[in-house]
Formats: C-alpha cells, structure tokens, sequence
C-alpha cells in the first residue's frame, strides 16, 4: 500500500467510525433529523479530506518542494470551507445544526488524527548509493 492509499485510509476509517457513532447518538438522544444530519455533515467532511488528499498526491507527484506548503493551504482551505457552511446550513430548516456542526467538528478531529497517526508511525526506506570510498575498497579488490 502506498503512503498516499495509506493517509486516506488512516483518515477515512476514523472519521466513518466517528461519524457512525455520532449519527447514531444524535438519533438516539434528540430525533432522527438530527442523525441524518450528523451524517450529511461527516459525508461532507469526508468528501473535502478525500479530494484535499487527492490534490496534495497530484502537486506531489508533480513538484515536490511545494508540498508542505500545499498541504497547508489545502487544510486551512477546508476548514475555512466547513466552517463558512457551518455557519450558512445552521439555521436550515432540512438540517439539525448543532447536529450537522458537531459532527464536521468530530470528523474534521477525527481524519486530523488518523492522519497524524499514520504519519507518525509510517517508516520511509531510504536507500543511499554506497561508493567505494564509503567501504574502504580500492581499486584492485
């Protein structure tokens, strides 16, 4: 599995499971609107992640040495994003939004720390070209 295939799962197996929970939570405790809110809202969150993931692995693939500053615009994007739609779908009639809010903020918590997780744990393998010079070799060995 490349590193790439592994930051989406890392991030979208924790935000489902989160958002599970939370849909079924807010089902159980207020009413069935406010579950299907809460997962309008991880449905959201997953699909901003995913496609921010998916931008960042094109701008790697392409320039490498603008990937960390990529990746920092793409995030601060998103959460700008979620939280300008927080704020414009709190009041909607078709939505519970302190549901919906909720659960972007325990999904956006959610894919952060799986992905900080996998990065904290994923080992790259570094190969260095070894010279003659590096094992003490000469010429007529």
């Amino acid at each position: 599995m490349t590193i790439e295939n592994k930051i989406i799962v890392s991030g979208f197996i924790p935000t489902t499971i989160v958002g599970i929970l939370f849909a079924i939570g807010a089902a159980i405790f207020t009413d069935a609107q406010a579950g299907f809110s809460a997962i309008a809202g991880t449905v959201l969150t997953l699909v901003f992640f995913v496609f921010g993931q998916y931008v960042i692995g094109r701008v790697l693939l392409t320039k490498p040495e603008l990937g960390l500053g990529v990746a920092l615009v793409v995030y601060f994007t998103q959460l700008i994003v979620l939280l300008v739609l927080m704020r414009l779908l709190r009041d909607a009639a078709f939505l519970d939004g302190r549901s919906f809010g909720l659960a972007i903020v325990a999904s956006t918590l959610a894919w952060t720390s799986g992905l900080v997780w996998v990065m904290a744990t994923h080992k790259n393998v570094v190969i260095e070209p070894v010279t003659p010079q590096a094992l003490n070799l000469s010429k007529d060995d």
